[in-house]
């Protein structure tokens, strides 16, 4: 407890000025798939193995437990956001299936960025056996790390967060849980480059230093200038719906784009708003990450071309069966690569029924509400 007395000084002390600092330093120490892969290559089967068993139908624990395992779960914005609520219940449910016994307690953090300590302290106080982690940013990385260098109890898993960082190779959390951002950026830029005329005219609106900013937007950035593709505005936003709408409204009123790239969903969410109000679509589109509530109905009204669609409960089973395996004492990989696909506005409603049960197999009704 000694120790996280010191972080929490070290956090207030030096607050939000390190933030930019610490996630250009992080993007550095960020690795794929195929680089961790080549350090570790016993990891390769492993994940493999893993793999088979999260798109398999459950299997019950085979060993008995003595008390139930305590899993502390910190969430981030609302918790009633549809893909908090997704992973809840597709979680559940697979916990079900395994017959595990298990307390789940979840705690929610107003953004990975806020120097509010809070949630933090809790989890610390609780002592659980497993700690989820949601999001990874300067506060959880230093929380965590203090963890990853003891043998003892909790274990820390990383969910949606593939990349993992060669500073923690010698300690690894038990395992990182997520998608290959670096892959799917690449293949919605080659989509757009197919699809788009020649002369289309592109924004973007990207994200600070940071992880999505390393994974997402830079890669796009430098993936456009592979194609010969000309940015003629780039705009630099906060990942928030209110920040992008603004940056868009400046956009559409300067000089319109055919199409705006947006580096995340909340973005995503900004871009279409201002569409909406100026009535542009589908003259003018943009691009989503995921499945929010109005992203069907976005796809079919063409103000969103295309959308990566992530296979978001393989993340939640995944989770789910890392415990067993650890219970169980089993070999068990640190990295777990779920996959995702592009969905294009130009399909029929069947075809994307279809992709979004195939996403959501677990939590496909919070989509039918």
């Amino acid at each position: 407890m000694r120790r996280f007395r010191y972080f929490i000084v070290w956090v207030v002390l030096l607050g939000c000025s390190v933030f930019t600092v610490q996630a250009a330093s992080m993007s550095l120490d960020l690795m794929d798939s195929y680089d961790f892969y080549q350090l570790s290559p016993r990891q390769g089967p492993l994940a493999e193995q893993f793999t088979t068993v999260v798109n398999s139908p459950p299997s019950p624990i085979r060993v008995p437990q003595k008390r139930a395992v305590r899993i502390a779960l910190l969430l981030f914005g609302d918790i009633n956001a549809i893909d908090n609520r997704s992973l809840l219940m597709s979680f559940k449910k697979r916990m079900r299936e395994l017959g595990i016994d298990y307390r789940l307690d979840t705690y929610t953090g107003s953004s990975q960025n806020s120097s509010d300590i809070t949630p933090y302290f809790k989890i610390a106080e609780a002592q659980p056996d497993y700690i989820v982690m949601t999001e990874l940013g300067f506060v959880q990385r230093r929380f965590l790390e203090r963890f990853l260098r003891t043998s003892k109890a909790p274990k820390v898993i990383l969910y949606d967060f593939a990349s993992p960082l060669a500073h923690w190779m010698n300690h690894p959390p038990l395992i990182y849980i997520g998608f290959d951002q670096k892959k799917a950026t690449i293949m919605l830029a080659s989509y757009l480059d197919r699809q788009l005329p020649p002369d289309a005219s592109i924004s973007a609106l990207v994200l600070p230093s940071g992880y999505l900013g390393y994974v997402r937007c830079d890669v796009f950035l430098n993936e456009m200038m592979k194609y010969n593709r000309r940015i003629s505005h780039i705009r630099v936003v906060s990942d928030n719906k209110k920040s992008a709408f603004e940056a868009a409204q400046s956009l559409l009123k300067k000089d319109p784009s055919d199409f705006i790239f947006s580096c995340s969903q909340n973005i995503s969410d900004g871009v279409v708003a201002a569409l909406k109000e100026k009535s542009l679509a589908p003259n003018i589109q943009t691009n989503s990450w995921g499945l929010p509530l109005h992203g069907i109905s976005d796809l079919v009204s063409r103000r969103v071309k295309v959308s990566v669609l992530f296979m978001k409960d393989d993340l939640s089973i995944a989770l789910a069966e890392a415990i067993k395996m650890d219970l169980e004492g089993k070999n068990m990989p640190n990295l777990y690569v779920a996959h995702s696909t592009l969905m294009p506005a130009e399909l029929d409603a069947e075809s994307i029924r279809l992709m979004v049960q195939q996403a959501y197999h677990y939590s496909v009704e919070l989509w039918q509400e």
